[in-house]
């Protein structure tokens, strides 16, 4: 019967089979490697019993390579991913090619995040919310007159107060809201990852224009927006143009004959806008300027961007000075 090895838990085994043959072991169990030195001193004590054959002795002068530090490189020729986006940049208003330019992979090339987007939408319309509908003045701030109404005595009905009272439909409400401040708190971070965000959403889908030089016409007239924007077929989109400084003949032009174009500057914008947009068209210096200002020198920063829409940093201040002023007049009193 032949036998073959069975390995289980680092001992070799044989397990017989039913063809008839002479017993040869495939896998020998494992010794370690044990060095000329302790053969011949004898210090190994397997040594007498079991002699080690030369070819399976290591070398005295084997010596292994050190790890890898952190400055060397472990894979040389391994491919790196790009750090730059190729983009290729456009004169207006004909939008023929010009040049290249490489734009930073971190600003066109960020993978899709909802959850980022929702979180920096969510906040713009918290910020944005009207609260002063939310104010509910209470009796004592109605203006009206502390005197009674009328006689406590005498006339056959309920007992009245001052005109402000609660009862009364044009009285004060009790309990009403106050300046509630739902406003929602978001890290800076998080808010200028949503705007990379979105540029990168809308060059990938392809709705990207990037321009060589400013977005201006020559002339102010509607007709010469309205033409230009007939050729390129955005007649019917929700066109954003985001410009690095004034152009008050784009503005004029563009005012009367295309009311679905806004043309934002490049401190103002944000994430709804530039979602809500079809195409959108930016200016190589305020791509360079939203670059900067989210993850460049002013990372860390009070960026200009989203100057509208405060982080927190504002209401940390306002209660601040509430705090202060009512330690002072506490001591006035």
């Amino acid at each position: 019967m032949q036998s073959l090895p069975y390995r289980s838990r680092g001992s070799a085994t044989m397990v017989s089979t039913t063809e008839p043959s002479t017993s040869i072991p495939l896998v020998a169990s494992i010794e370690p490697v044990r060095s000329i030195s302790e053969v011949k001193h004898g210090s190994d004590p397997r040594a007498a019993a079991d002699p080690v054959p030369n070819s399976l002795v290591a070398p005295e002068n084997l010596t292994w390579a050190p790890a890898a530090s952190e400055n060397e490189e472990v894979l040389p020729f391994a491919a790196r991913p790009p750090s730059a986006v190729l983009t290729l940049l456009h004169s207006f208003p004909s939008l023929e090619p010009s040049t290249f330019a490489a734009i930073p992979t971190s600003l066109l090339a960020l993978p899709f995040r909802r959850d980022i987007l929702w979180q920096a939408v969510v906040y713009e319309n918290d910020t944005l919310r009207d609260r002063r509908s939310l104010f509910v003045p209470n009796r004592s701030e109605l203006g009206y007159s502390k005197k009674k109404m009328a006689p406590q005595k005498g006339r056959g009905m309920a007992r009245v107060g001052k005109a402000g009272s609660p009862i009364f439909n044009h009285g004060g409400k009790p309990f009403g809201p106050r300046h509630p401040d739902d406003r929602t708190l978001l890290n800076r971070r998080v808010y200028n990852l949503a705007l990379r965000t979105a540029l990168s959403y809308a060059y990938q889908r392809g709705n990207l224009v990037v321009l060589d030089g400013p977005a201006e016409l020559v002339t102010y007239k509607s007709k010469a927006a309205q033409a230009i924007w007939e050729l390129h077929a955005w007649n019917n989109l929700a066109v954003l143009v985001i410009v690095a400084g004034e152009r008050k003949n784009l503005n004029l032009s563009l005012r009367k004959s295309e009311p679905n174009t806004q043309v934002m500057h490049m401190k103002d914008l944000d994430v709804r806008t530039l979602l809500k947009a079809k195409k959108i068209i930016v200016e190589k210096e305020a791509l360079d300027f939203i670059e900067e200002n989210t993850q460049g020198k002013k990372y860390l920063e009070e960026a200009t961007m989203g100057k509208n829409f405060d982080v927190g940093a504002k209401r940390i201040k306002e209660a601040k000075y509430k705090t202060k002023r009512g330690k002072n007049l506490k001591d006035k009193k």
